[in-house]
């Protein structure tokens, strides 16, 4: 009852000079100002006399019925924190970044995002360019000469001649490696060998040159388009991976940036209670309470936390620089670096990963991993190689037929033209050297897929074991943090009770702040390795 009898009281003159600054406000006199200002005054001893009489079962009582000075906080009686304080941070706040809008910012601005986008847009400009190989081509010439032709018997003189010449003519190669071509020639005058006449309507005619063996079904023009096919689907996963590692260092760095922020909320929230602290033990220093190297050594841990916040601040920015450089404009410009407002203000609690989990996780991995991808299609890209060296060891017969119609006065109807050509290398080094080189590379593509097969199911493992282990050691950091705030509640106690000392109770309050600090990395550590998982698995 003397608890609340006294917080009546102090709620009574309280009242006074709230009504009293209103006069004075109304009235502008210096009169009541300062009559004003001597009130509170008579408030401020008042409540300091009846703190100290009080006992320690009233005082909390007290300090929770009695109203706060303008400007302080409420504050805890046991643990001397402010439950509902939330440091005001430096910057406007704005709407939280979530780690799906990052990863939305890497896939639509990034730079390197849009350079290896390039990149596969090169893989297809490079197939057009060898489809090109296979288009038709159209070429027309004429030509006109005046020559020497036979010796007269007589004079041993020669005659002159003339002639004309034109062709034109369609010529195309198809991909089993047959040549194709379509055109006409007009031979007119005196032919010169070993050139042959035409009607004058001239010839018209069709060539066909086919291989046999060297040149049949694959070629070199046609195996570089076959692998510039397959360097589409190359480049493509090629953009998928350094799209996926961007991806994970975006994840990290945005869960360091949450975890610096969270650190400095910590260190603020421990320098507002040091803070708090000296005032009062200020206080009591002056009522003769406790000797004056207390108020030193309050005013110590203010400056030793103090400089803590400075750290703290200075990682926070360090966290938002790095951060920035995964988040980019449309106009490629880069975007404004994140501010204190920017992090969310809660992260659910880690859950741990079951069997089934990982199961899946490793199927998925398996099924979706670029790795895997890019060791297959280098692969079919060496096997188109080994095709083509066995080929070259093949000895090579090209049939030439060119049926045609000579038409025309002059002509002399159907023409006709056939050949064959053998060509047999007598060593074969060249072929031979190609087909141990391309065997050798299939031999060390088939170990890296096991090896790449392997590793990348550890890697899931991997994930899967630090996420758990992140889940554990955040249930321990929560039994840790309990532990260490009941110790320094007991220890603010009986330093109220005058059993312990001030020193021991800032101890306390720098276990308790570096085990919440503890649980906060460890929770960073668990998104982390969540991160980690929906990489290797491909779920981003």
């Amino acid at each position: 009852m003397g608890a609340l009898l006294a917080a009546f009281l102090l709620s009574v003159c309280l009242a006074a000079p709230g009504r009293a600054g209103q006069e004075t406000v109304a009235s502008a006199s210096e009169e009541n100002d300062k009559r004003r200002q001597e009130q509170e005054a008579l408030i401020r001893s008042v409540r300091d006399a009846l703190r100290r009489r009080l006992s320690d079962a009233e005082q909390p009582q007290f300090l929770r019925e009695a109203p706060a000075e303008e400007g302080a906080a409420s504050v805890d009686p046991q643990s001397g924190r402010n439950p509902q304080a939330q440091p005001a941070p430096p910057q406007k706040r704005s709407q939280p970044l979530t780690l799906e809008e990052l990863i939305n910012f890497v896939d639509l601005y990034h730079p390197k995002i849009r350079g290896l986008d390039a990149e596969r847009r090169i893989a297809s400009a490079k197939r057009l360019e060898k489809q090109g190989a296979f288009d038709p081509i159209f070429s027309t010439g004429t030509d006109w000469l005046r020559y020497n032709t036979e010796f007269d018997s007589k004079t041993r003189r020669g005659k002159v001649a003339s002639m004309q010449l034109a062709d034109a003519g369609v010529e195309m190669l198809t991909r089993y490696g047959i040549k194709i071509a379509a055109g006409a020639r007009y031979n007119l005058g005196k032919v010169k060998s070993p050139l042959s006449p035409t009607g004058n309507g001239g010839e018209y005619f069709l060539d066909f040159k086919i291989p046999f063996f060297r040149g049949a079904r694959i070629n070199e023009k046609v195996a570089a388009e076959r692998q510039a096919f397959l360097g589409e689907p190359l480049a493509d996963a090629e953009f998928r991976l350094s799209r996926l590692e961007l991806i994970l260092k975006a994840a990290n760095n945005y869960w360091e940036w949450v975890a610096a922020k969270r650190k400095l909320d910590v260190a603020r929230q421990l320098l507002d209670l040091a803070r708090f602290r000296a005032g009062a033990v200020r206080e009591r220093v002056t009522a003769g309470d406790l000797p004056q190297i207390d108020s030193v050594e309050a005013e110590l841990e203010v400056q030793r936390r103090q400089g803590a916040i400075v750290k703290a601040d200075r990682d926070l920015q360090k966290a938002a620089f790095k951060l920035s450089l995964f988040l980019w404009s449309p106009n490629g410009l880069p975007a404004p670096i994140p501010e204190e407002g920017n992090v969310p203000a809660t992260t659910p609690p880690p859950v741990i990963f079951t069997d089934d989990q990982s199961s899946a996780g490793q199927r998925l991995a398996l099924e979706r991993r670029p790795e895997l991808k890019m060791v297959s299609l280098g692969q079919e890209i060496t096997r188109i190689d080994l095709d083509l060296a066995r080929n070259q060891r093949l000895p090579a017969i090209d049939l030439a037929l060119s049926p045609g119609r000579d038409t025309g006065f002059g002509g002399i109807g159907n023409t006709f033209k056939a050949g064959l050509n053998l060509t047999l290398p007598l060593r074969q080094r060249t072929a031979d050297g190609r087909i141990s080189a391309s065997t050798l590379k299939l031999e060390k593509l088939d170990f890296e897929l096991t090896l790449e097969r392997q590793r990348i199911a550890t890697e899931v493992l991997d994930a899967v074991s630090a996420i758990n282990t992140s889940h554990d050691r955040y249930r321990a950091a929560q039994q840790e943090v309990e532990l260490a705030q009941r110790l320094e509640e007991g220890e603010r106690t009986r330093f109220t009770l005058g059993d312990s000392t001030l020193f021991l109770v800032n101890q306390r309050e720098r276990a308790t702040a570096e085990a919440r600090v503890k649980l906060i990395e460890i929770q960073a550590e668990y998104e982390q390795a969540v991160a980690a998982f929906r990489t290797i698995t491909v779920q981003y």
